[in-house]
């Protein structure tokens, strides 16, 4: 049976069906929903399942009408999506569905289709190698680092130098007396006009205690350069030019140091190292489960980079111009994503950009996101890849874990929103870019290596 009465290309891989219902089959959906109505319909007179199918269709035409379009647009969609072969790249946009019984329904569905690009054979490419091996200096490298992370801060009675821990008080000076002049122009040729507002500061109190490491980065330069060379119970006062909305502000600012701290670090023996974890005995278990821990993580990096080269060399073989409804989908979900990741985070010094400018931003990296994800399509369809029974279940118990639920509830919740099919077809691309890599394994066959997590060390 054709439903399919006409077809034509309104855009760039966009296009439009006008597709047809027999009258036939509205008539019977027409039936099958009325009878429906009748069965939960409770009208004065009747028993309930009981009245006239010709009075319910008078009083529920409308909710019937709507109904029955809702049945059959998409079954007869999907008729004609089969019918044409459509690879459609989004859900489709259906135009106005008016149901007449005894009469065929006509609807027109508008959507975007895949381009077309021939996918050849070829499923070789030049893909980066790399060393996962760590080198001892390396290891050594974190060994100090789990060595600061382990340190303790001992005070001691001498003048502060950098990498010393200070505390103590800072106090801003009231701005009375110091210049707010346009930035970039000499603080002497000017007064103390009226346009100067000395008296607005947001910052709350003046004085606030100040414990921080000499030389840290995050602290102003002026508060190192000023505390380095003091000691216990001196003072000292610096100024500090701030701009705030192109104005600079000249700032006076007093220091009092209170506290000295030198850090202390421990030596690197078994004793030291048996108290990291149990399963640690020696300096040697330690320096193993480091070098484990960095093959590990070079063995991801590796392999992040290679599947970003293959993507890359893929799009590169297989040039298409997009749907711009894809792009624009693919640049909606990823600053939607950047979004609520940065609404889990308890705090970040950025602000975040208005949507249009955010979803400005994104929309070439989503370019190129929907161009990989075509041509992976594409070749799981080629190539026969989908996502097996056992992918889907590990997906769906590590998804429940996350969410703090069951997977069978978990399962229908999915169902009932579209999201199984969203997840499978994301499997399938996993297994498909897996495959692809390989079909293209290092020279050398590294891979990851699973390692034994360090305690974690404390300030």
């Amino acid at each position: 049976m054709t439903v399919v009465v006409s077809t034509r290309e309104v855009g760039v891989c966009r296009r439009e069906f006008d597709i047809e219902v027999p009258a036939g089959e509205v008539d019977a959906e027409h039936l099958r929903v009325a009878r429906i109505y009748r069965r939960r319909a409770r009208l004065d007179g009747f028993r309930r399942g009981k009245a006239p199918l010709r009075l319910i269709r008078q009083l529920f035409a409308e909710e019937i009408r709507e109904d029955v379009s809702e049945r059959l647009a998409p079954r007869y969609w999907q008729l004609a999506r089969r019918e044409e072969d459509v690879h459609a790249m989004l859900p489709p946009t259906v135009g106005p569905v008016e149901v007449v019984a005894g009469q065929p329904l006509r609807f027109t569905v508008t959507v975007d289709v895949e381009p077309e690009v021939d996918i050849g054979d070829d499923r070789s490419f030049e893909l980066p190698e790399s060393d996962t091996a760590p080198a001892e200096a390396e290891v050594d490298q974190v060994l100090e680092q789990l060595r600061l992370e382990r340190s303790t801060w001992v005070p001691v009675d001498r003048s502060a130098m950098r990498g010393d821990r200070v505390r103590g008080k800072i106090h801003r000076a009231a701005e009375e007396g110091f210049d707010g002049l346009p930035a970039g122009e000499d603080h002497h040729d000017h007064g103390h006009g009226e346009d100067h507002d000395h008296d607005h500061d947001d910052r709350g109190s003046a004085t606030h205690d100040m414990d921080f490491e000499l030389g840290d980065e995050d602290v102003w330069p002026e508060l190192t350069d000023n505390l380095t060379g003091l000691s216990a119970g001196r003072k000292a006062a610096f100024e500090s030019v701030e701009s705030e909305d192109d104005i600079e502000r000249r700032r006076r600012y007093e220091v009092e140091l209170d506290e000295v701290l030198e850090r202390k670090l421990p030596e690197v023996d078994d004793a030291w190292a048996r108290g990291l974890a149990e399963s640690i005995e020696s300096v040697d278990d330690l320096r193993e489960i480091l070098r484990r821990q960095l093959q590990a993580g070079k063995a991801e990096a590796a392999e992040r980079h290679r599947k970003e080269a293959l993507l890359e060399q893929l799009r590169g073989r297989y040039p298409v111009d997009l749907p711009e409804a894809v792009v624009e989908h693919e640049a909606f979900k990823m600053a939607r994503s950047y979004l609520n990741a940065r609404a889990r985070q308890a705090d970040h010094a950025e602000e975040d950009l208005p949507w249009e400018q955010m979803m400005e931003r994104v929309r070439p990296h989503a370019g190129r996101l929907a161009h990989a994800l075509f041509l992976l399509d594409r070749i799981a369809r080629e190539d026969g890849i989908e996502a097996t029974r056992e992918d889907l279940e590990r997906a769906l118990e590590t998804m429940a874990r996350s969410r703090d639920t069951n997977r069978g509830k978990l399962r229908r919740e999915l169902e009932r929103n579209g999201g199984l099919e969203a997840l499978k077809i994301d499997l399938r691309r996993d297994r498909t870019l897996q495959a692809l890599l390989e079909a293209n394994p290092p020279a050398d066959g590294s891979g990851g290596a699973e390692a034994e997590p360090v305690a974690e060390g404390e300030d």
